[in-house]
């Protein structure tokens, strides 16, 4: 009797030996379906994920490049409760451009542990942090390799807008590409003060004509890809809020649907170009503008070197003619202001004030 009690204690134990495996397997499977699912939010071959224990809990660790805004955490959540993963908590370590979040889930009344660092990224959810100040210089107007290789000559990390619109656009395009650089646009666009522009002057008109304005982004049609673009004059163009969009909706797909930054140059209050640009959901920012005048683009730099304002960030524009602000940007960059962090447009934080 007493043997016959231990041989059914012994296969008591072995199943639930068994259970216990295949409960392990289960939540195991269903960590690796949910991060597969996870790392779809970012795009094939952004993520790469490990599952490995923590503390004896399954974790499931991804890494992915790229964002992680509102709108990403809102999937990244919706992704966990739909494959029954209850979220116990939520925490995060964020760093200009990096992140690192850790949630504890339950599966069952199993703890499961997600964890995603995100690296290379422009947004961050719930802030994107600036260590120090963060300054994005933007060189508009750029008409002539010279200007280029001369703005170059810095060494700091410039952002240049190409005049769109002239004999030799596409030349510049392709040197700024090959030194490396991103390639911005200034397109010249309907204007109250200006008859005749240096490049091509788009019409209110003209825009909101499918076929002329495909003619007039024709140039765009074999190019790799631009990173933004900003408006060269504007103040009646920028108006119109029908024809911001139109413009706005024809280069994003001349851009393949690839990313692309708008940042509003126009030095006017009622301009909508950055309305527009926010409302049609692309990353904008609004430029504080200089003038070619002695001494302005100098005093807004060393105005806002100075101020005691932590985490605070700025992009401001100045005409690649300007010699003042030539000589002013490469004295400043030689005085080594330790906690002025120069930055391409495309890299500023989300704390732009002047967003």
């Amino acid at each position: 009797m007493k043997k016959t009690s231990s041989i059914i204690l012994i296969l008591f134990a072995a199943l639930n030996l068994r259970a216990a495996g295949e409960k392990k397997s289960d939540v195991v499977d269903a960590m690796r379906a949910t991060a597969s699912e996870l790392e779809s939010i970012w795009g094939e071959d952004a993520c790469e994920t490990i599952v490995v224990k923590k503390k004896g809990f399954p974790l499931a660790s991804i890494a992915c490049s790229g964002s992680f805004d509102l709108a990403r955490r809102a999937k990244f959540l919706d992704v966990l409760f739909r494959n029954n993963f209850v979220l116990k908590s939520e925490s995060y370590k964020i760093k200009p451009r990096n992140g690192m979040y850790l949630y504890k889930t339950s599966y069952g009344k199993r703890p499961v542990y997600f964890k995603l660092f995100v690296r290379d990224a422009q947004d961050l959810w719930p802030k994107n942090p600036v260590d120090g100040k963060q300054i994005a210089i933007y060189v508009q107007n750029l008409k002539t390799s010279a200007d280029l290789l001369r703005w170059r000559t810095l060494g700091l990390p410039l952002t240049f807008g190409i005049t769109f619109g002239r004999s030799d656009t596409k030349v510049l395009m392709t040197t700024v590409a090959g030194y490396g650089d991103e390639v911005w646009l200034s397109v010249p666009l309907e204007d109250e003060n200006t008859e005749v522009a240096d490049g091509n002057l788009l019409s209110i008109s003209d825009a909101l004509d499918a076929d002329k304005l495909a003619e007039y982004l024709a140039p765009l049609d074999d190019d790799e890809g631009i990173h933004g673009i900003s408006s060269l004059y504007c103040s009646r163009f920028c108006k119109n809020v029908p024809a911001l969009r139109a413009l706005f909706a024809a280069i994003r797909e001349k851009n393949n649907e690839k990313e692309l930054i708008l940042l509003d140059a126009d030095k006017s209050q009622t301009s909508s170009f950055y309305e527009t640009g926010r409302i049609m959901n692309f990353r904008t920012f609004r430029a504080q503008v200089t003038t070619n005048a002695k001494n302005d683009f100098c005093s807004i730099l060393n105005a806002f070197a100075l101020t005691n304002t932590s985490g605070a960030s700025r992009i401001i524009t100045v005409d690649a003619g300007d010699e003042h602000a030539f000589h002013c940007l490469r004295k400043f960059s030689r005085a080594h202001q330790t906690d002025l962090d120069f930055v391409r447009v495309s890299a500023m934080s989300l704390t732009n004030p002047f967003r």
